[in-house]
């Protein structure tokens, strides 16, 4: 009898296990890495994003609650429809995704689309790109903390709404998801009919819950990024990037500010600190804005998940805003500078 030697669990799993066995020796072995990166998350969360928040996901899911939308719907679809083949109610979602940042966009979107408000298709569409950075993060931190220019904040901005509308365009021929999801006559019935206090008491607490789950993810990937610096491998990726990329002007530094803000977009903001403001650091800030990182992905899908969503309309949004952010931003910056 041949006995099976063979690792009981799934390729995936497999790999999965040995690197979560891999990051708790290395957690065991040295932990003060770990720690200051934890204390600079949660410092980063008191600071920044929870206040940044918490006030706009209240208000957004009070807005989607008490909102006229069957009105909106009516005066807004005549320019939603044409445009994004959106209904009137989803450009409030837009409205809020582009000033309360991430990812209120997709907390909105999915929050009318369990009322009944907006098709799966529709949601679908609209998940694309209507999850944002708001301005007081580019403007604060991207202009003003990176490139000391508030101006320079303001043009990111603005080609960061630009790259938004344009993935939105791209996305108006999906035609994937059902029309209406389930049970979405009695969940609109059910909204219509709460009280003001239950509607206030469940904005405030659902708020704060999912706040906090925000915060573990940015606390998970700050973790995760001084392990990956700690180890070196992140200093050997961006050493790759850059040999790949040195014919473009890529120089080490900005490939782990690359690195590190496709995993988590505050890092890398911080890492481009004291970087000058040319076409091609402007083009990498935009590309890593319109991204948005995985740790906000992971944020959104959060929400995505418990609607039973499919995220691939949302990645592919993210990832071409991304490149629509570098190209124009690349063109703007070259003729301004």
């Amino acid at each position: 009898m041949v006995m099976d030697r063979s690792f009981p669990l799934p390729n995936g799993r497999r790999c999965s296990f040995l690197l979560c066995a891999l990051c708790a020796l290395l957690l065991l072995a040295r932990p003060a890495p770990a720690m200051e990166a934890v204390r600079q998350a949660l410092s980063l969360c008191a600071e920044t994003i929870v206040p940044s928040l918490f006030p706009f996901l209240v208000v957004s899911s009070l807005l989607t609650s008490l909102a006229p939308l069957t009105r909106m719907e009516k005066l807004l679809s005549p320019l939603m429809r044409p445009l994004f083949r959106l209904s009137g109610s989803a450009a409030a979602v837009l409205l809020l995704g582009f000033t309360g940042g991430y990812p209120v966009g997709v907390r909105t979107a999915v929050a009318l689309y369990g009322e009944g408000r907006l098709s799966q298709r529709e949601t679908l569409r609209l998940l694309s790109f209507c999850n944002n950075s708001g301005p007081g993060f580019l403007l604060g931190v991207v202009g003003v903390g990176v490139f000391h220019s508030a101006a320079a904040g303001l043009v990111l901005y603005a080609v960061h709404i630009a790259a938004a509308l344009l993935v939105g365009l791209v996305f108006r021929f999906y035609s994937g998801g059902e029309h209406a999801p389930a049970a979405a006559q009695s969940a609109r019935q059910s909204a219509e009919n709460a009280s003001l206090p239950q509607l206030f008491t469940n904005a405030v607490t659902g708020s704060f819950f999912a706040v906090l789950n925000i915060c573990a993810f940015v606390l998970f990937f700050m973790i995760a990024l001084r392990l990956l610096s700690y180890t070196g491998l992140l200093h050997l990726l961006a050493a790759a990037l850059t040999a790949l990329l040195s014919p473009f002007g890529m120089t080490e530094a900005l490939s782990t500010a690359l690195l590190a803000g496709m995993l988590e977009l505050s890092t890398g903001a911080a890492c481009l600190q004291g970087a000058p403001l040319t076409a091609g650091t402007a083009a990498l800030s935009a590309f890593l804005l319109g991204w948005g990182g995985l740790s906000v992905h992971c944020q959104s899908m959060l929400f995505l998940l418990e609607r039973q969503l499919p995220c691939g309309t949302y990645f592919a949004g993210k990832l071409l805003q991304g490149v629509f952010s570098a190209v124009l931003a690349y063109v703007v910056f070259g003729m301004l500078l």
